[in-house]
C-alpha cells in the first residue's frame, strides 16, 4: 500500500518535533520555535523543501540566534516572534551534526520509526548541548570561532559587531579592515560556458563598489576607533 508521505511528515511534526521542543521551553507559531534567555532569542524552523513531490519529502532544521541589543541598532521595534531570517547568526542542524548541509527524507522505502530515531537522536545529542551552553553573546562568540561551518556562513558584519560587544577588540578590528578594503576592491564575476561543440564561451561581468555596505563600515570603525 502507498504511504502517505505529507501525512508521515504530519505525524512527525505532532508526535515528535513539537513536544520535543515544548518540553525544552519553547514557544511556538506555525513551524518555527523561541526561546528567550537572557538576551538572545533562540530560534528554530522547519523548513520542508520546495521540490516535495509525492513519493519524496525532504525537510531540514533552521537553526538561529537573535540578539536583542545588535537588532535594535538598526530597528526600532522587536518583532514579536522572531523567525531564523531575522537572526544575526543561522545555520543548518546539518552543520553540526555531519559538518554540511543535510535534509531529512521520507521515501516510500524509509521506515518513519527509524526516521524519528534519526532526528530525536540530532536534537538531543547535538542541538540542545548547543542552547544549553549558548546562552549569552560570550558563549555565541566561542560558539562561532569553534564551529568552522557557522563561522563561514555567518556574515562579516555580525561577526565584527558581536566581536566588539565581547571586547574581542583586536579581532574585531582586524576582520573590519578585512573586509574594507575587500569591498573596496571586489572582484569581477567571471563564468565559462562549454558549448556542445566544445566551444568555450568566458564572460566577466564587472563588479562594482557597495557605497552603502562601505559607509556601515565606516561608521562602525569610527565609532570604534579603528582606522581603516
Amino acid at each position: 500500500m502507498k504511504k502517505n508521505l505529507q501525512l508521515e511528515f504530519d505525524e512527525i511534526l505532532k508526535n515528535l518535533i513539537n513536544p520535543f521542543f515544548k518540553k525544552h521551553g519553547f514557544k511556538k507559531q506555525g513551524n518555527n520555535f523561541n526561546k528567550k534567555i537572557n538576551n538572545l532569542v533562540q530560534v528554530i524552523n522547519i523548513q520542508k523543501s520546495r521540490w516535495n513531490q509525492e513519493d519524496n519529502v525532504s525537510f531540514t532544521i533552521n537553526i538561529g540566534f537573535f540578539d536583542i541589543e545588535i537588532y535594535l541598532e538598526n530597528s526600532s521595534q522587536i518583532p514579536k516572534f522572531i523567525h531564523d531570517y531575522d537572526c544575526q547568526i543561522r545555520f543548518r542542524i546539518g552543520s553540526v551534526v555531519h559538518g554540511n548541509d543535510y535534509w531529512y527524507e521520507l521515501t516510500q522505502k524509509t521506515k518513519k520509526e527509524d526516521l524519528e530515531i534519526e532526528i530525536h537522536n540530532n536534537l538531543s545529542n547535538s542541538l540542545i548541548p548547543i542552547f544549553e551552553k549558548v546562552i549569552d553573546l560570550n558563549h555565541l562568540k566561542d560558539f562561532i570561532l569553534k564551529n568552522e561551518v557557522v563561522q563561514i556562513t555567518t556574515t562579516a558584519i555580525y561577526k565584527i559587531k558581536i566581536f566588539i560587544k565581547t571586547n574581542e577588540f583586536k579581532k574585531a578590528e582586524e576582520l573590519l579592515q578585512f573586509e574594507y578594503h575587500r569591498t573596496l576592491n571586489p572582484k569581477d564575476y567571471v563564468s565559462k560556458t562549454i558549448l556542445p561543440d566544445g566551444t568555450e564561451i568566458i564572460k566577466t561581468s564587472k563588479s562594482a563598489i557597495n557605497t552603502k555596505y562601505l559607509e556601515i563600515l565606516k561608521k562602525i570603525a569610527e565609532t570604534n576607533g579603528v582606522v581603516l
